[in-house]
C-alpha cells in the first residue's frame, strides 16, 4: 500500500452510510437475519434536531425497533403521549384531531437525539458495527465474486475501504450515496424551518402539536419532552421568501410571532420568553431522488425521499422505509444472483418507493389547497399552482 492510500478494511455483506432512524431500522433488520452489517455515521457527537411529533399510524414501528415508549419515570425525559392536533388553518378558528380515536389512541413526542441514539444501541444490540464519524467518500463497483461495492470512509484518524455485498444510502437529504452515482434529485419546493426555543417558569403540560397557518408560511410547536416548561417553536416559508431573511433574525422571528393569532398568545398566556441560543435552521423541502435505487444499493429514509413537515410523516416514513429495504436486501442477498441479474426485490422497493411518493404529493396538495385565507400571497400562490 503506497503512503497516503486508504487503509483495507473489513468486507461487509451490508453498508449502510448515515445512522439515523432510516439507517438503524435497516440495520436491525439485516443484523437480526445474521448479516455482515457496517453502519457508518459522519458525526462524532450528537447535533440539535428539531424535534420530532410521531404520528399515531407510526406506533406499531415505532414499538416494533424501540419497545413500547410510556411516560415512565425512567422515560420521561426522552418522551411524552401526545393527544391530538390544533390547528388554525383553513378558517381563524382552531380545530382539534384527537387521537383518542385513532387505534393506538395516542401519538408520541420524542427528544430526536435520545430516540436516535436508542435506536444505535439496538442495532449495536443485533449485531451490526457502528463507525462513528466515518464519512462516505466514493464507491465504485466490483465486478468479480460475491462483493459488489468497494467504500471510501473517512475518519479523523485517516480514510478506509470497505468491501461490501449490498450497499445503503441513509445519508438523508445529502443523499451522497445516490448522488455519487450520477442520480439526481427533483426538488420540489424551498421550504425551510426556521426554529426557535422558549423557556417558562410556569407549568406547561399540553400534550397537543399546534400548527397555524399565516400569510407567508405557517407555524408548528409541540412542548417538549424532559421539561414541564419548554416548547419549541418553528416557522416554515420558502428560503428565496423576504420572510426567510426575518425568520432568520431573533427580532424577526418575534415580530412574525407577534402577528399570529394563535400561538404567539398562547406563548404569551404561559410566560415563555425566547432562550439565548441564535435562530436554527434547516431545509424542510419536498424531494426525492430520480431513482430509489439500482444494482445492489437502495436509497432509505430521506435520502430516499424527503417530506414536508406538515406531513408528519418523518420517523414514520424512515423507519417504514428502513424495514422494507431490511427486509427485501435480505432476499436479495439470499438469492445471491450474478452481478446486476435477478433484482426483483430491488424493483420492488423502487416501485413501491414510487407508488408512496405520488400518494404523499396528492395529500400535500390536498392539505395545503385547504387553506384559503392567503391565497394571493406568495408563499400559498405557489402551492395552489402545484
Amino acid at each position: 500500500m503506497s503512503a497516503g492510500a486508504p487503509a483495507l478494511g473489513a468486507t461487509w455483506d451490508v453498508v449502510i452510510v448515515g445512522a439515523g432512524p432510516a439507517g438503524c431500522a435497516a440495520a436491525i433488520t439485516l443484523a437480526g437475519f445474521g448479516w455482515r452489517v457496517l453502519l457508518a455515521e459522519p458525526r462524532t457527537a450528537p447535533r440539535f434536531k428539531l424535534g420530532e411529533s410521531i404520528a399515531p399510524g407510526a406506533m406499531g414501528l415505532v414499538r416494533q425497533f424501540l419497545g413500547p415508549l410510556d411516560d415512565t419515570p425512567g422515560q420521561a425525559q426522552a418522551c411524552f403521549r401526545t393527544a391530538g392536533n390544533v390547528s388554525v388553518w383553513s378558517g381563524p378558528q382552531p380545530e382539534v384531531t384527537d387521537f383518542f380515536y385513532t387505534p393506538s389512541q395516542h401519538g408520541q413526542c420524542v427528544d430526536r437525539l435520545l430516540f436516535d441514539q436508542a435506536l444505535r444501541d439496538r442495532a449495536v444490540v443485533a449485531g451490526a458495527q457502528i463507525m462513528a464519524g466515518g464519512r462516505f467518500v466514493s464507491c465504485s463497483r466490483l465486478t468479480e465474486g460475491q462483493l459488489r461495492w468497494q467504500v471510501v470512509l473517512a475518519q479523523s484518524t485517516g480514510q478506509s475501504v470497505h468491501r461490501t455485498r449490498f450497499l445503503l444510502d441513509a445519508s438523508g437529504r445529502a443523499a451522497v450515496v445516490g448522488r455519487a452515482l450520477g442520480v439526481a434529485a427533483q426538488v420540489v419546493d424551498t421550504l425551510f424551518a426556521y426554529a426557535q426555543w422558549y423557556d417558562s417558569t410556569i407549568e406547561d403540560r399540553d400534550c397537543h402539536t399546534r400548527i397555524e397557518s399565516g400569510p407567508a408560511g405557517w407555524w408548528y410547536s409541540n412542548r417538549l419532552p424532559g421539561a414541564a416548561a419548554r416548547r419549541l417553536l418553528v416557522f416554515h416559508t420558502d428560503s428565496d421568501l423576504p420572510t426567510a431573511r426575518t425568520a432568520a433574525r431573533k427580532a424577526g422571528f418575534d415580530a412574525l410571532l407577534g402577528a399570529s393569532t394563535h400561538l404567539g398568545p398562547l406563548l404569551q398566556s404561559k410566560g415563555y420568553l425566547p432562550d439565548d441560543m441564535p435562530i436554527r435552521g434547516a431545509s424542510a423541502g419536498s424531494q426525492r431522488l430520480q431513482d430509489f435505487g439500482g444494482a445492489d444499493w437502495l436509497a432509505v429514509g430521506d435520502a430516499a425521499q424527503a417530506y414536508d413537515p406538515l406531513s408528519s410523516q418523518g420517523i414514520w416514513k424512515a423507519l417504514d422505509s428502513g424495514s422494507e429495504a431490511g427486509h427485501l436486501v435480505h432476499y436479495q442477498l439470499q438469492a445471491d444472483a450474478p452481478v446486476g441479474q435477478d433484482q426483483s426485490y430491488i424493483r420492488q422497493y423502487m416501485a413501491h418507493q414510487d407508488q408512496r411518493w405520488q400518494q404523499y404529493v396528492a395529500q400535500r396538495n390536498f392539505y395545503y389547497r385547504q387553506q384559503s385565507r392567503w391565497c394571493d400571497d406568495v408563499f400559498w400562490r405557489r402551492r395552489m399552482a402545484a
